[in-house]
């Protein structure tokens, strides 16, 4: 059987608690890793069917397959990055085997069993049938910064492949090579700049007058850049994101703005979140030493691999005017502060240092954010919020 008659099943493993807080709301699949989230890069490879395996809660967030029994089923470690090599030994995969990288099970291929649940994904398989191999693997949230720029290459490389750009508007200005634009864009007396790195702009996107940008770059869909900004080299943003003062080496998943004067850099901020006018983050420690970062799995600070580090926020995190955010900060999802400098671990579902933000508070917010962007709230991501909120 052909790897494109095999669907694919993508399940959530151990990294996935590592994750936290950005896979509260969505599998370790759907993180956005350069241009794209791993999923679609795999599914860039096997151009077919697939399933998400989550944990119980956030089940109902993705459709159940609805596979006939013994239906051949590729499942792969939604935490996993593909690469030749590793794609290459998949496709050679025989019904039964599979591969793994030390204690991490990377892809078995075997056949679907009606019920499977995530827990079961492990029990597909002997071991004796596990080939050991090397992959990379997104373990920890900044190795979403430390895989950006190789990942947004072959992203680029993917996404550009026997396709024409548009023309860049005569009144902004381009040095170097490599830039492609989406259609229906609006790039006026801009600047940008290749020489480093490539520039991909998608389609509705809007860059205003005297933004300068510096690749490599990704502005997804629906992105607007405001008058003046700075975006520098290694910045992924997802679609329909508010970009303005200065943005450098940060990887947005979309629908958050960071609209108005301020920095923000070496960072990770998920979807819907809001940072307030001037809002900035420190990403390097005055004594220059590695940075530490709050570990949800381990309930501790936990010493990263970078001397730049910024802010990792999850999901509706929002911060008010004049916030300034620590090296190596991190918010839970739903977190609303109010507070100038806050804490470098703040929790979910904080309302400030001293209050809760009401989960149906929150929820309301929630829908009015959704719809100014003309989406509505689905009861499975209300249900899921209101189990997060209870933990």
């Amino acid at each position: 059987m052909t790897p494109k008659q095999v669907h694919l099943v993508f399940f959530d493993s151990h990294e996935r608690e590592q994750l936290l807080p950005l896979t509260y709301l969505r599998s370790t699949a759907d993180l956005m890793v350069g241009m794209r989230t791993i999923k679609e890069k795999w599914l860039d490879v096997f151009d077919q069917g697939h399933t998400i395996l989550t944990p119980d809660y956030l089940q109902g967030m993705y459709p159940k397959s609805d596979l006939e029994a013994d239906s051949l089923c590729l499942y792969i470690n939604g935490a996993c990055l593909p690469d030749d090599q590793l794609i290459a030994k998949i496709r050679a995969l025989n019904t039964g085997e599979g591969l793994n990288n030390g204690d991490q099970l990377l892809a078995v291929k075997a056949p679907m069993k009606q019920g499977v649940g995530l827990d079961d994904v492990f029990k597909l398989f002997d071991e004796s049938q596990l080939q050991e191999t090397t992959a990379t693997l997104i373990n920890y949230p900044e190795d979403i910064l430390n895989h950006c720029r190789p990942e947004f290459l072959k992203d680029y490389a993917s996404k550009t492949n026997d396709r024409i750009s548009m023309a860049l508007d005569p009144s902004s200005k381009h040095r170097g090579n490599d830039l492609f634009i989406g259609s229906n864009t609006k790039i006026y007396d801009a600047i940008i700049n290749t020489e480093e790195g490539p520039v991909y702009i998608d389609d509705d996107v809007e860059v205003m007058e005297n933004a300068v940008i510096k690749g490599p770059v990704y502005i997804g869909r629906g992105t607007k850049i405001h008058v003046g900004a700075k975006v520098y080299a290694d910045t992924m943003l997802g679609e329909h994101c508010r970009i303005g003062g200065e943005i450098k080496r940060t990887t947005i998943f979309g629908y958050s703005n960071k609209a108005h004067d301020g920095y923000l850099g070496d960072s990770v901020l998920a979807k819907w979140c809001n940072l307030g006018a001037d809002t900035n983050n420190s990403n390097l420690k005055n004594t220059y030493g590695l940075i530490s970062l709050w570990d949800a799995s381990a309930n501790a600070f936990r010493t990263t691999d970078r001397q730049f580090l910024g802010m990792i926020a999850a999901d509706h995190t929002m911060a008010a005017i004049n916030t300034s955010f620590n090296t190596g900060t991190v918010t839970g999802i739903f977190a609303n502060i109010l507070d100038r400098s806050p804490d470098r671990f703040v929790p979910s579902f904080s309302w400030g240092k001293v209050a809760t933000y009401k989960v149906d508070k929150a929820i309301s917010v929630a829908e009015t954010v959704l719809s100014r962007r003309s989406l509505t709230m689905s009861e499975a991501y209300k249900s899921v919020i209101r189990y997060l909120s209870a933990l």
